[in-house]
Order: C-alpha cells, then sequence, then structure tokens
C-alpha cells in the first residue's frame, strides 16, 4: 500500500548524495573567510591601503555570481533536467576551487571565486525541488529541513578545516 508520505524510489539516496554535495558546498563557501588573513598576506603587501577591501571582494564576487545564476539556473532548472545542472555545477566550482589553491595572482583568484558562485548558484535552486520531487506532504518538509541543516554544519566543517591546516604543514596562521 502506497502511502503520501513514502518517499519516491531512489529519494533517499538522492537526499543523501544532495546532503553530501551541499556539506561540501558550504565548505568551499566559507573556508575563505577562515583563510582570509593568508590569502590578504600572500597578494598584498602589509602596508598596502587597499588590501583590506580587495582581499574582501572575494566575497563579493563570490555572492553576485552566485545571486545572478541562481536566478539564471532557476529558470533552467524548470526546463531541463536538474541532475545533469547539479551535476555541471559540481564540477565547475569544483574545478574553481582547485584553480583557487592554485592561484598565483589576486585577479585570478578572484575569477576563480566568480566561478564558484556561477557553479555553487546551478546547485542551489536545483536541489530543493528534486527533494521536493522525491518527497510529499510532511515528508518533503522534513527532507527540506535535514537538507537546510547542512548551513550550519558546513560552515562549522569550514571553520574546523581551515584551522587544522597550519597543524597538518599546509598553511601557517599568524597569531597577532
Amino acid at each position: 500500500m502506497e502511502t503520501k508520505d513514502r518517499p519516491a524510489p531512489g529519494g533517499r539516496t538522492a537526499l543523501a548524495l544532495l546532503l553530501a554535495i551541499n556539506l561540501f558546498n558550504f565548505i568551499d563557501r566559507y573556508v575563505l573567510a577562515s583563510v582570509e588573513p593568508e590569502i590578504r598576506a600572500h597578494f598584498f603587501t602589509a602596508n598596502d591601503p587597499h588590501a583590506h577591501l580587495l582581499s574582501g571582494s572575494l566575497g563579493s564576487a563570490f555572492l553576485w555570481s552566485y545571486m545572478v545564476s541562481s536566478l539564471i539556473f532557476g529558470w533552467v532548472a524548470d526546463r531541463f533536467s536538474r541532475w545533469v545542472i547539479i551535476g555541471l555545477g559540481v564540477i565547475l566550482w569544483s574545478v574553481a576551487t582547485a584553480g583557487s589553491g592554485l592561484a598565483t595572482t589576486f585577479a585570478f583568484l578572484f575569477a576563480m571565486r566568480l566561478l564558484v558562485g556561477v557553479g555553487e548558484g546551478g546547485y542551489g535552486p536545483a536541489a530543493p525541488t528534486i527533494i521536493a520531487d522525491c518527497f510529499r506532504f510532511r515528508s518533503a518538509d522534513e527532507s527540506c529541513l535535514i537538507f537546510m541543516s547542512r548551513f550550519r554544519s558546513g560552515a562549522r566543517s569550514a571553520t574546523r578545516l581551515a584551522d587544522s591546516l597550519p597543524h597538518i604543514g599546509v598553511g601557517k596562521r599568524r597569531s597577532s
């Protein structure tokens, strides 16, 4: 007997996959703030009066590209395969995140953060609609609640990850 609260076939697997992607999404999003002093020290001189403004612009670059691309991908997600959009978004933001780590100039790092925003903008509107398709009525609310709870988990994980990097020899945190 089928009930209205029973998820569609593969619904729980889809939710688990989207949760994992969402966790990494937020780790990637928040780790930048944790390592901003190191980025500023690497790309700017200590007495550069614009260093804070420019290093802060990395967050704005992500945010603006994310907001604009989310609107576009929201429209696209209603017309094309949401899984393909998510897959392409994850690939784009993963490549851009790797590019951020390999950046040798601030301009390249800025461009990579723009691309991270575009990649995540493809994921943002598509994932909740997949959950809504897989779960009906009461269980859809619960599934979205679980999905959205990854926001805080991702932020916490990003901070812990960034703080652990110097201890494993990847970075060097300044004590100021």
